[in-house]
């Protein structure tokens, strides 16, 4: 017979939140999708209206529990990189500096 002790126990309920937090963590990181074409597209169209642009190349997601587009590595006029996001109907709603 296995006898189970106090501190057995804690360890035990220890390891499980700490499993129930990874998993929360990874849900989390699958709340983004990426941009369709067509959205790149229009994205693309208004960013240039601001003086801005981005490679092809760039990874633009959508964050679906925030409902915005991220767009990174946008350089603008005046040569500097940015960090743009977007409204689900293209309007840009914050625009940060990259370090």
């Amino acid at each position: 017979m296995i006898k189970k002790t106090g501190s057995g126990c804690l360890l035990l309920i220890s390891l499980s939140f700490f499993s129930l937090i990874l998993g929360i963590d990874s849900v989390r990181a699958d709340d983004d999708r990426d941009a369709t074409p067509e959205e790149i597209t229009r994205i693309k169209q208004v960013l240039a209206g601001q003086g801005c642009s981005f490679d092809d190349d760039n990874d633009v997601d959508f964050e679906l529990n925030r409902n915005r587009y991220e767009v990174d590595d946008v350089i603008c006029s005046d040569g500097k990189s940015y960090e743009i996001y977007l409204d689900q109907n293209f309007n840009i709603i914050s625009k940060r500096q990259d370090d």
